[in-house]
C-alpha cells in the first residue's frame, strides 16, 4: 500500500524488455470503484498520451512500479474511457467530507493505494486539525468537489458507569475473607439518548465554528430565489441560520472558499 505522493514521479518498467518506459506523471481516478490509472511521461510524449491501470502492473514497490512488457501501455486509441477520467480530473486531495446526513468530517489530506491499483482509504483531516482515516468501504461517492462517507462514519461510543460501593473497614480476621463487591451500573437507555443528543450538538457547534468567517466560492439561493448568500460573501450566523431553515446548509458547506 502507497500513497499518492509516493506514485508520482516512480519509473514504469518492463520486465521482459528491462527497460523504462516513463514516469507517473499523475493520477487519474475512476469515480465508479476508486480504480487509479497512471498517466505516463517519456520522451515521446509528440505520439499521443500513454496511461496504464495500476490493476495491470506487476508490482507497486518503493523504487520503480513494475510491467510485464510494454504491451500493457495504453494509448487513448487503445482505452478511449480514459478520457472521460482525463476531463473529470477527479483529484480527491482537498475535497471535503460530508456524511450522508449532510455534517462535515474535515477534508481529504491523501489517499492509499494497494497492489490491486483501488483506493483503499484516505487520510482526512478533521475540524480540530487532527487527522483520522476512512476506509474504502465507507466511501459512498467520489467526487470532484465533495467525498460523501456512510453516517457510521461518525459513531457515538456508548459509555456506561462503574460505581465501586465502599464497604465499613472489617477487622483484621476477617479481612482476607471478604472482598468488597464491585457494582456496574449500566446508564439507562434515555441517559444514552441524552450523551448521544449531546455529542450531536457539541458537532453541529463544531461545524457553526467552522463554517463561521469563510467566504461563498458561488452565490446561493433557493429554488424560488429566495438569496442564502452572495459570491464572495462572509458566512455569518444569519447566513447559517437561512442555510438550515431552508434546506440549504449542505449545498453552503459544499461551496465554501
Amino acid at each position: 500500500m502507497k500513497k499518492s505522493v509516493e506514485i508520482i514521479g516512480l519509473p514504469v518498467i518492463s520486465i521482459v524488455e528491462g527497460t523504462e518506459l516513463g514516469t507517473v506523471k499523475s493520477l487519474l481516478i475512476n469515480p465508479a470503484d476508486g480504480s487509479v490509472t497512471i498517466l505516463i511521461d517519456d520522451s515521446k510524449w509528440y505520439w499521443g498520451a500513454k496511461f496504464l491501470p495500476l490493476a495491470a502492473a506487476t508490482g507497486l514497490g518503493e523504487y520503480a512500479i513494475t510491467i510485464e512488457n510494454s504491451d500493457a501501455i495504453l494509448t487513448l486509441t487503445d482505452a478511449p474511457e480514459v478520457e472521460k477520467l482525463i476531463v473529470a480530473d477527479l483529484k480527491i486531495i482537498g475535497t471535503k467530507v460530508l456524511t450522508k446526513n449532510g455534517r462535515i468530517q474535515g477534508k481529504v489530506t491523501e489517499f492509499f493505494v494497494d497492489n490491486s491499483g483501488k483506493i483503499v482509504s484516505c487520510e482526512i483531516e478533521d475540524l480540530n486539525g487532527g487527522t483520522t482515516s476512512i476506509e474504502a468501504k465507507q466511501i459512498l461517492t467520489f467526487g470532484k468537489d465533495v467525498l460523501f462517507v456512510s453516517d457510521d462514519h461518525e459513531t457515538v461510543a456508548e459509555r456506561s458507569t462503574t460505581t465501586n460501593i465502599s464497604i465499613p473497614p472489617v477487622s483484621t480476621s476477617v479481612a482476607s475473607e471478604v472482598k468488597p463487591p464491585v457494582i456496574q451500573v449500566k446508564e439507562p437507555e434515555d441517559v444514552k439518548v441524552a450523551a448521544n443528543d449531546d455529542s450531536a450538538r457539541k458537532f453541529d457547534e463544531k461545524n457553526r465554528k467552522y463554517l463561521l468567517g469563510k467566504k461563498a466560492s458561488r452565490r446561493i439561493e433557493t429554488d424560488n430565489g429566495l438569496l442564502i448568500v452572495e459570491e464572495g460573501g462572509e458566512i455569518t450566523e444569519e447566513v447559517l441560520q437561512k442555510a438550515k431553515l431552508t434546506g440549504s446548509f449542505v449545498e453552503l458547506t459544499m461551496n465554501i472558499q
